[in-house]
């Protein structure tokens, strides 16, 4: 999994994501194919992010052309995590709550382990992963395609991915839907439920042809920033979710998406220039790492409310935070309706105290 922006070893890394793809096995291996006669008509993928846990739900449309059903082998490979993690960790399946329903009944399935993609499949017992030596899970089911149309219902969960730079980001491998006949997805729907307002980041990897629409009240933000060889596009949800729709896409990269940082809906990657300018200062981690003006110290207790939609009465506060996209004010929104947690409540009393003195 990539690392976005990251500089130095990730402090905490799951490297959790799906690949389901068409496999072959050879002698204890397995090999993923292409597969030239049944086609992905039809895939809804929905992520739903609480507590640091996704939950996937991914609904598939099969077209068997043939008059014949056809048995195939699916893998599903999960890698093991990585980072700065003990060995313990390494050998944890992060995967949770797998299941696959065909024909409303839920299909059998076996886990394998192996020290690489293409690797031999060894039982569970017999492989053991560390940070220096790292393999991957492996799902196998057999799914019998009738003539026509076969539906699949695919749900799992997952905990997020962090690094330095990123608090929370969640992948899924997207890519091996350009393995199925056609090399296309022909009717591709992507949801992401983060939670009530949030801010958060989505892989700009499905063209100019795409819709993205906010299924809800929120935003999808002209807010960009690079990480990897990817562009993340930022969306604003007050409440409800992100939809990304695209007919006919080819998809020749991953899908990441997740929270830059949990505290802040500013941040060094999308709000870099400003910052070294001294144009805007952000909340960091809720702490007060250094001195700060007067001004300085109102700005960030304000912020916290900002990132709640409250609209603020004085001018220079309202210009202020007008000059950022996630920033939706709402004339409805009473301050003593504003539910701070226990962090911000700490941060904000802190400030306070600083500005008495």
């Amino acid at each position: 999994m990539k690392l976005a922006i990251t500089v130095v070893l990730a402090i905490l890394s799951f490297p959790l994501f799906g690949n389901d793809g068409v496999y072959l096995t050879r002698g204890g291996l397995i090999y993923p194919t292409k597969e030239t006669k049944i086609a992905l008509n039809k895939e809804i993928l929905s992520f739903t992010v609480s507590a640091g846990i996704c939950q996937v739900n991914i609904h598939f449309e099969f077209n068997n052309p043939e008059n014949l059903e056809r048995k195939l082998l699916i893998g599903f490979q999960a890698p093991a995590a990585t980072g700065d993690v003990p060995d313990e960790m390494n050998n944890i399946n992060q995967i949770f709550n797998f299941c696959i329903l065909k024909d409303e009944q839920i299909l059998p399935y076996k886990i394998k382990m192996a020290e690489c993609e293409d690797c031999e499949l060894k039982e569970m017992n017999e492989l053991r992963f560390s940070q220096f030596s790292l393999g991957v899970f492996v799902y196998l089911f057999d799914v019998t395609f009738k003539p026509g149309i076969n539906k699949i219902n695919h749900s799992y969960s997952f905990p997020a991915s962090s690094n330095v730079s990123i608090d929370q980001f969640y992948s899924y491998i997207l890519t091996t839907g350009a393995k199925w006949a056609n090399g296309k997805i022909k009717d591709l729907t992507v949801q992401v439920d983060m939670g009530a307002n949030k801010y958060f980041y989505v892989s700009d990897i499905f063209g100019q042809k795409a819709d993205w629409s906010i299924i809800g009240s929120g935003k999808v933000t002209g807010k960009r920033f690079d990480y990897g060889e990817d562009t993340g596009r930022m969306v604003r949800i007050i409440s409800g979710k992100l939809q990304i729709g695209i007919k006919d896409f080819n998809p020749a990269h991953n899908i990441e998406f997740g929270i830059i940082n949990e505290d802040s809906f500013i941040s060094t990657p999308t709000d870099w220039k400003e910052i070294k300018i001294d144009n805007i200062i952000g909340l960091s981690r809720l702490t007060l790492e250094g001195n700060y003006s007067k001004e300085e110290l109102k700005l960030l207790r304000n912020t916290v409310y900002a990132q709640y939609g409250y609209a603020f009465k004085s001018k220079d506060l309202q210009d202020y935070f007008s000059q950022f996209e996630w920033y939706m004010p709402d004339p409805n929104l009473a301050m003593e309706h504003i539910v701070l947690t226990e962090k911000e409540n700490k941060f904000i009393a802190e400030i306070v105290k600083k500005e008495k003195e």
